[in-house]
């Protein structure tokens, strides 16, 4: 008998462990019962943190952001991870974002209830990244038993541009906050000077033609480049970035031939983090 009424207790959070993960936006209602994906019902409130002030130092207690579901993660039978982004809004629901305003990453953990999910963590935000209040969000295995939260972002500044990735490690008890990677992945100035294009046309395919106003305008010389990367994991605990592309780069001589990219930047993990162990980013600084 007592094996019976064991196993009828198990049998709710069983059923829970294999059914079909729920949908983004339900998991967002448990956390923000207010929650519709609507105009307007996307404003939440959560409270202030270090993390949220880095939006901006002086904050009450509480912060209004607009809130975005983005994918359920499983990560133990009876666990999964609700991934969202935040937005800093003012009373009226209003998005308070310049150029540089990072987005907040959220996370938050479920378990099972006695009457369905029900949270365990709440992580809003554990972290700010992006511009615009922007940002790209995947995920990725690290291993056969862990996964990583994938952060892209990037963004131009008069013909500058960079994307940056950071990755984080995901586990039955949420998101780690400290990231495991965070590196620059791809550059390029090509279109902000107007002999860029021709220097770099010959090894790097597709580029636009250069605009045709600024043909001849004469400008000093000076460094054109245009590099983009991918990361790969080399084993259990090593990471390797791969860059390739062309960089002319510009001495007291003059502008130097383009010269091909193609160069490996490896990391192994040590305490908790991707630590880099060879080679270099050619990416500049934006």
């Amino acid at each position: 008998m007592k094996l019976v009424f064991a196993a009828l207790l198990a049998a709710p959070a069983l059923a829970i462990a294999q059914a079909a993960d729920p949908q983004p936006d339900e998991l967002l209602q448990i956390a923000f019962p207010k929650w519709v994906d609507e105009e307007g019902g996307r404003l939440q409130s959560i409270p202030t943190s270090a993390a949220t002030r880095g939006w901006n130092a002086k904050q009450g207690r509480k912060r209004n952001v607009i809130v975005l579901p983005r994918q359920v993660v499983r990560v133990a039978p009876g666990r999964i991870v609700l991934l969202a982004t935040m937005m800093p809004a003012g009373d009226g629901g209003e998005p308070q974002v310049a150029h540089g305003t990072p987005a907040g990453l959220a996370a938050y953990t479920f378990k099972p209830g006695k009457d369905g999910w029900k949270i365990a963590r709440r992580q809003e935000p554990f972290a700010l990244q992006g511009f615009e209040g922007r940002v790209q969000l995947a995920t990725a295995p690290l291993s056969a038993k862990s996964q990583a939260l994938q952060a892209t972002w990037g963004s131009c500044w008069q013909g500058h541009c960079v994307d940056v990735i950071a990755l984080y490690a995901i586990g039955a008890d949420g998101v780690k906050a400290q990231p495991l990677l965070l590196q620059k992945i791809k550059g390029s100035n090509v279109y902000s000077r107007p002999d860029c294009v021709d220097r770099l046309g010959g090894i790097v395919q597709g580029l636009h033609p250069a605009d045709p106003a600024y043909a001849d305008e004469k400008v000093p010389p000076g460094q054109c480049y245009d590099i983009e990367g991918r990361w790969e994991l080399a084993g259990a605990s090593a990471l390797t970035l791969r860059f390739t592309g062309a960089v002319s780069k510009a001495g007291k001589d003059g502008n130097a031939p383009a010269q091909r990219v193609d160069q490996a930047m490896k990391f192994e993990f040590r305490g908790g983090r991707y630590v880099p162990v060879s080679g270099s980013n050619p990416v500049p600084d934006a």
